[in-house]
């Protein structure tokens, strides 16, 4: 028997195997999953629009929202104390919404400037934070869920707000403090951990930039007249507010 006798004879053998098989591994083959189609399916060019679907707990779509905020400064060289604050607010969806804020400075000089007055006889030119007021966007771009010690699953969201509005400071002079407004710039970092549907613990790392006019005060033996402008400068407020939310 040659080798072309032996191949046909191998050809008609699994031929018939293959008619003879039976219904059951037929159907085993039919239903083996192709993965090239999957991947041609759901992974081609034409889709590079993907999204994770999820069962949010806490949604915030389409509710207003109110929050109160205590904190403190975080680079003010001249000044210590607290700040206090109200925000109110209104999510369009899960990823944008706006919100207004007013916030009131209770400052006082600190140790440097007291130490400065005592070594000097002046103060430092400065100006002193009073109050701040503006209307920010907000954008949600992560929302996600921890768990604690294995015995709680906490919800929280992470936001970015870009905002414009006024600060309201004290112009440090001899004759006289002098308050004084400004528009102001603002980029806040927040998250909210959520309690419940109504209720979440807020925490606001804000930033602001004001461009400010600064006084020259008094120089050791001088008179009210040597007060003059220092022109204008860029002052970056940094604050850290903690505080609650209420979703209605």
């Amino acid at each position: 028997m040659n080798i072309r006798t032996m191949t046909t004879a191998w050809s008609l053998i699994g031929l018939l195997v293959g008619l003879t098989q039976p219904a059951w591994a037929q159907q085993r083959e039919s239903d083996k999953l192709d993965i090239k189609k999957l991947e041609d399916k759901y992974w081609s060019a034409k889709d590079d629009d993907f999204s994770v679907v999820q069962n949010r707990a806490f949604p915030k779509a389409k509710r207003f929202y109110g929050s109160l905020q205590y904190g403190m400064p975080v680079n003010d060289p001249y000044s210590d104390g607290s700040l206090t604050g109200l925000s109110l607010g209104y999510h369009f969806s899960e990823r944008w919404g706006l919100e207004a804020t007013f916030l009131v400075a209770d400052y006082k000089n600190n140790d440097a400037v007291s130490q400065f007055v005592s070594d000097h006889g002046t103060t430092p030119n400065h100006n002193t934070l009073k109050s701040m007021r503006g209307l920010q966007l907000n954008y949600v771009p992560l929302y996600a869920k921890m768990s604690f010690l294995d015995k709680k699953i906490i919800y929280f969201d992470m936001g970015v707000g870009l905002g414009i509005g006024q600060t309201a400071f004290t112009q440090n002079i001899v004759t006289g403090d002098k308050e004084v407004t400004e528009l102001n710039y603002t980029l806040s970092l927040y998250q909210h951990f959520f309690v419940s549907e109504h209720f979440a613990f807020k925490f606001d790392f804000r930033n602001t930039w004001t461009n400010e006019e600064r006084m020259r005060y008094k120089l050791p033996g001088g008179t009210p007249e040597s007060e003059r402008s220092l022109g204008k400068k860029s002052i970056n407020d940094t604050m850290l507010l903690f505080g609650i939310t209420f979703f209605l």
